[in-house]
């Protein structure tokens, strides 16, 4: 029997209506300059992957209704600090629970 593995776009297809941490960090890089393969590389997408992943990305759902709202550089100075908090949360919990390779 073979098994078949599910590609990327697959699983975030299967999850329109998910928030991740990767797509609120290339949301928040694609808010800067509009070009979605510089904000893929921003956010942590592997190089090879960032046109495709940065191309995919800026047509999800969640990316189209975040790019509705409008912010001003202090909003998107909130946001960003946000998300740095969270990115240190999510270390803190990695360490506590031995992860730290992932």
């Amino acid at each position: 029997m073979r098994i078949r593995q599910v590609g990327f776009s697959q699983r975030l297809k299967a999850h329109r209506k998910l928030l991740t941490l990767e797509t609120l960090k290339f949301i928040s890089e694609y808010r800067k300059d509009g070009d979605a393969r510089m904000a893929a590389l921003r956010s942590g997408v592997p190089e090879n992957y960032a046109s495709k992943q940065g191309a995919w990305l800026k047509k999800h759902p969640i990316v189209l209704a975040s790019m509705e709202a409008e912010l001003d550089d202090r909003e998107l100075l909130k946001l960003q600090k946000h998300l740095n908090e969270i990115e240190k949360h999510m270390e803190a919990c990695k360490e506590m629970l031995g992860l730290q390779d992932y």
